[in-house]
């Protein structure tokens, strides 16, 4: 069985999405298509607009043949965690034979000659990264400026664009991990990531929430497939607008001594934020506070969402324990048959599975665990219904 596989957040599925599943099945000749997406949280430090059970709904409806899950604490994080994580889980099923993923470009040489690069990190490229650091630069704008140094500016082009980013950090994942699974990127089509407007039928995940969110249901359905929007419809909205309040509380309670080992905090960032939390009125508001010219505002809005939801330096380190199934059709049901047989990991459906893995001594005396900690997070999440 050729089984091809995207990561993705569908936050929420739209008709970009459903091209891309479409383009992948072509250009690989899958029988399945398998989905690992992000949970409740997302990668960008915000709360999925619709829970993760809907979102996986509509995807096996828009065309993925089976959705797992990507833990949120595996999701929540910069590019290279959340790739690292989404294909730990691939490479675990043992049967994934094609990773493909949205891009501003097609080539893929070039993607994977950068990818190599900062996999293997040369001495001649630490050196040029950390001095472009030292002058002050943002880690992204620096190892641009680097790869630029060593490949040239051309390649350096590809990390303006932020599915560019991540394709490359999927390729090192999986040239970390030796894993067999080929890349294949599909070419994005319609409008920019972010982007503000719509393009005929295409238009940004950011752009068709911000229709949601405002109450412009119609608006929003313009872009998404018929029969997701029909899941959508019977399902409740979330932002972080409705816990905004309870998160810059949380954020002032909290010592700066816990929200130093808030992952992806350094440079005494607790202590600026801890001094904008005195004076924030919302959460956009507390994020631009703590904003500069070196931490790009994704950074900032993860950092203090996870300082929320108290995810610490040792949890990002954790790999999944556990491949979670959200959803899947007939062939979806095949694909879990077929990986039972070689998965590296356990395959579960719900919350009495993952009880039975015998992992209950160690949760036991670790409340951190993986698995509390996601049933935790559900409840959480319910908190930020619109």
């Amino acid at each position: 069985m050729r089984i091809a596989a995207v990561i993705c957040e569908y936050n929420p599925f739209h008709n970009g999405h459903k091209f891309h599943i479409e383009e992948t099945r072509k250009m690989t000749k899958a029988d399945a298509v398998v989905a690992v997406m992000s949970g409740n949280f997302v990668q960008r430090g915000d709360v999925a607009v619709f829970d993760k059970k809907t979102r996986a709904a509509a995807a096996v409806a828009g065309g993925a043949d089976i959705v797992l899950e990507l833990p949120s604490i595996c999701s929540m994080q910069s590019a290279e965690f959340f790739a690292r994580n989404a294909v730990y889980i691939l490479s675990s099923l043992e049967t994934v034979t094609h990773l493909s993923f949205g891009a501003e470009t097609d080539d893929v040489q070039s993607l994977f000659q950068v990818g190599r690069l900062l996999a293997d990190e040369p001495e001649d490229f630490k050196e040029a990264l950390a001095r472009h650091m030292s002058g002050g630069a943002s880690f992204p704008s620096a190892r641009m400026a680097a790869v630029s140094e060593i490949l040239g500016s051309e390649y350096a082009s590809l990390l303006k664009y932020p599915n560019n980013i991540l394709g490359i950090e999927y390729i090192k994942a999986l040239s970390f991990s030796d894993s067999p699974i080929v890349p294949v990127a599909v070419q994005r089509c319609g409008t920019a990531h972010d982007s503000d407007t719509g393009n005929g039928t295409i238009a940004s995940a950011s752009y068709i929430r911000s229709l949601l969110l405002s109450g412009d249901i119609a608006g929003a359905e313009r872009y998404i497939p018929p029969e997701c929007a029909e899941i959508y419809r019977n399902a409740k909205l979330h932002s972080v607008k409705g816990m905004e309040r309870a998160i810059i509380a949380d954020i002032i309670k909290k010592p700066a001594a816990v929200l130093k080992y808030v992952p992806d905090v350094s440079e005494g960032l607790e202590n600026r934020i801890k001094n904008a939390a005195k004076t924030a009125q919302t959460f956009d508001g507390l994020c631009h506070a703590v904003k500069t010219k070196r931490y790009t505002l994704s950074r900032i809005r993860r950092i203090i969402l996870s300082a929320y939801l108290d995810f610490t330096l040792n949890d990002r380190e954790r790999l999944p324990e556990y491949i979670r199934v959200l959803a899947h059709n007939d062939m979806g049901r095949r694909v879990i048959a077929e990986s039972k047989k070689y998965a590296s990991l356990p395959i579960v459906r719900n919350n009495s599975q993952i009880n039975r893995l015998g992992l209950a001594a160690r949760i036991e005396n670790d409340p951190r665990a993986v698995r509390d900690r996601e049933e935790m997070l559900d409840l959480v999440y319910k908190k930020f219904e619109k």
